[in-house]
């Protein structure tokens, strides 16, 4: 599975179905023991697994087409083996989104002149200002007499401080781990990979789908899944360098 490209061939060929399978076995076993909830409005709206990593990894090791039929096929039995909720096709669809977008983006986007760090920090200022726009606009964040409140209570400056704090860990640790780690995989890259696929599939699709199973406003959920991935992308993204790090020199596979 050496080289660029990915053909049909070898993308269904017995040796990288069995690779998937083994990953999506994992991917599965991720989704049924350590899945954790967090209600939001009175729903289990923010979902925090590892099993996205393992199908992103998919993606990039198996090809993109492996990795949707993973993403999607984790989500159905999820779904039968351990249902949280009303099944909706559209979060299978994202789900195959997942591993779909991650062998394209890290697959083909061979373009070493591309600054990640610049990239990431463009992103991670849009999420931070979409995050602070959000809570602005359902009127849970407001400024008055030079002090800042949330939901009506004054805000302590520690949580601004904490915040800031937060966005720089977003840019710097993949860095760190880039250089001190001596990774050949590119941390970076992965970041800017991650940063992606989450905007589309969880920040924009899933919470579109959301408001329409639950019948709720988009903006009922998005401060809420937008304030979860300035965690959840830094760990997946940890994650998945550590796993194709240890891939690339177990197997050889020259991700």
């Amino acid at each position: 599975m050496k080289g660029n490209t990915f053909s049909m061939s070898k993308q269904f060929s017995a040796t990288n179905i069995t690779r998937a399978g083994i990953l999506i076995s994992m991917s599965l076993v991720l989704n049924l023991i350590f899945m954790v909830y967090i209600p939001v409005a009175g729903f289990n709206t923010v979902k925090f697994t590892l099993s996205s990593a393992i199908t992103m990894i998919t993606g990039i090791v198996c090809g993109p087409l492996m990795g949707f039929f993973s993403g999607a096929i984790v989500d159905i039995l999820t779904c039968i083996i351990r249902p949280a909720g009303p099944y909706f096709p559209g979060f299978t669809i994202a789900a195959g989104l997942t591993g779909l977008m991650a062998g394209l983006i890290y697959r083909y986007l061979r373009n070493d002149k591309l600054n990640y760090n610049l990239l990431n920090t463009v992103f991670i200022s849009i999420l931070s200002g979409g995050c602070v726009g959000a809570f602005i606009m359902k009127g849970l964040l407001t400024f008055q007499d030079k002090t800042l409140y949330y939901n009506g209570e004054p805000l302590s400056i520690l949580y601004v401080i904490g915040f800031i704090a937060l966005v720089l860990a977003y840019i710097i640790v993949p860095i760190v781990i880039t250089s001190k780690l001596k990774f050949n995989i590119k941390t970076n890259k992965i970041l800017f990979m991650v940063s992606i696929i989450q905007f589309v599939t969880s920040i924009i699709l899933n919470t579109y789908f959301l408001s329409v199973l639950f019948g709720k406003g988009y903006l009922v959920f998005l401060p809420a899944r937008v304030l979860s991935n300035f965690f959840i992308i830094p760990i997946y993204t940890v994650v998945i360098a550590t796993i194709l790090e240890a891939i690339n020199k177990r197997f050889k596979l020259n991700i």
